[in-house]
């Protein structure tokens, strides 16, 4: 192994290490992949609950030529041949491979294949892809040793990720632990304090009977607040630990808005935080990057609002835009994606021109 390709290796895995948010964290190790193994293509992809492929990353495509693939990976193929034998995986045609079932409609010809699984600690968490040596040659053992150094980094990484989210989450539920004990502590006792000295005024026989109907009215709303205060506290002593998706939609926006250039707003209807455990989470967060991103990249937008909403039966992504407006009946690979997302979940996915300009979609999925 020379020096260069040892040098390079060193460079990726400190870049690894330098503690940015996952996503870009693996981006940049795919792209590292690429430059090391002297391939045309990467990707990474991560594997869901099902068993199938989710959040795929990929560097080499144009983004007009990923809109033009039919369909986007599933866990068919050779990617799904490493999800059932997690092991590195070398061959010099795809096509000729038991597992291969071609590419799907738009989906460039690759030869050449090179695929290593990423592990953290004994849990599979995804694979690296690589296709085409751009020397026309097959993937060697040495690329496959270096990949396979990469995917022991990316576990690395990701493991790390999670530590800090867990860690996070417990700083959560501690502050609201505090938040719950003065809500009881202090406010509910003051509101009783106060309710005992409106009792009191309501026996003085010198009021008005307007008097009277105003202080029993604002006794109601005592007891009604007390109740609301109680249903809060026992929300916030849930020793289930809660999923942040706030938080992660709040980062995904703010790595969207720098690429847009301009902030893109938000708002968040009802119970988000409790009603979007981490299943659908893995759902909501690419269904939001690819709605902003079509938004920015297609229609040229310099306004995107994005509303979401979650209540007992739905949660629901709202995306609003000022861009070149939805073209009825055009429908790329991005957005049958989505749609397929949708009805899987038992939802809906529906993308309507907003006017003279602008699109308006919305995505929903049942809880």
């Amino acid at each position: 192994m020379d020096v260069t390709r040892l040098s390079a290796l060193s460079d990726a895995i400190m870049d690894v290490a330098k503690g940015e948010d996952l996503k870009t964290s693996l981006k940049r190790l795919i792209q590292n992949a690429v430059l090391i193994t002297d391939c045309t293509y990467g990707a990474l992809g991560s594997i869901t609950s099902n068993g199938t492929l989710e959040d795929f990353t990929y560097v080499g495509l144009s983004d007009e030529t990923a809109d033009e693939i039919d369909t986007f990976p599933e866990g068919k193929g050779l990617l799904g041949h490493l999800l059932k034998f997690p092991e590195p995986l070398r061959v010099s045609v795809i096509k000729d491979h038991p597992s291969s079932v071609g590419f799907p409609k738009g989906h460039p010809s690759m030869s050449g294949f090179l695929g290593v699984p990423i592990r953290i600690r004994n849990e599979l968490y995804g694979s690296i892809y690589l296709t085409q040596k751009r020397n026309g040659k097959d993937f060697t053992e040495e690329d496959e040793k270096l990949v396979v150094v990469l995917a022991s980094a990316a576990g690395v990484a990701i493991d790390s990720y999670r530590g800090h989210i867990a860690q996070s989450q417990v700083s959560l539920l501690a502050e609201r632990e505090r938040i719950a004990r003065d809500l009881h502590d202090l406010v509910i006792q003051r509101l009783f304090a106060s309710g005992i000295s409106l009792q009191s005024v309501e026996s003085d026989p010198s009021l008005s009977t307007a008097s009277l109907e105003k202080i029993k009215s604002t006794l109601d709303n005592l007891d009604s607040t007390v109740q609301q205060i109680r249903t809060t506290i026992f929300a916030l002593q849930d020793e289930h630990p809660i999923q942040d998706i706030r938080s992660l939609i709040l980062s995904e926006i703010a790595s969207l808005s720098a690429i847009a250039g301009f902030q893109i707003s938000n708002s968040f209807q009802g119970p988000v935080d409790t009603m979007i455990g981490e299943e659908l989470a893995n759902q909501v967060i690419p269904v939001i990057r690819e709605l902003i991103t079509n938004a920015i990249r297609h229609a040229e937008a310099t306004k995107i609002d994005l509303v979401v909403l979650a209540n007992q039966t739905y949660c629901e992504i709202r995306v609003v835009d000022n861009g070149k407006g939805y073209v009825a009946g055009e429908r790329k690979s991005g957005l049958l994606n989505l749609e397929r997302r949708a009805l899987a979940r038992g939802g809906e996915f529906e993308i309507l021109r907003d006017g003279v300009a602008g699109t308006r979609t919305m995505w929903r999925a049942s809880l």
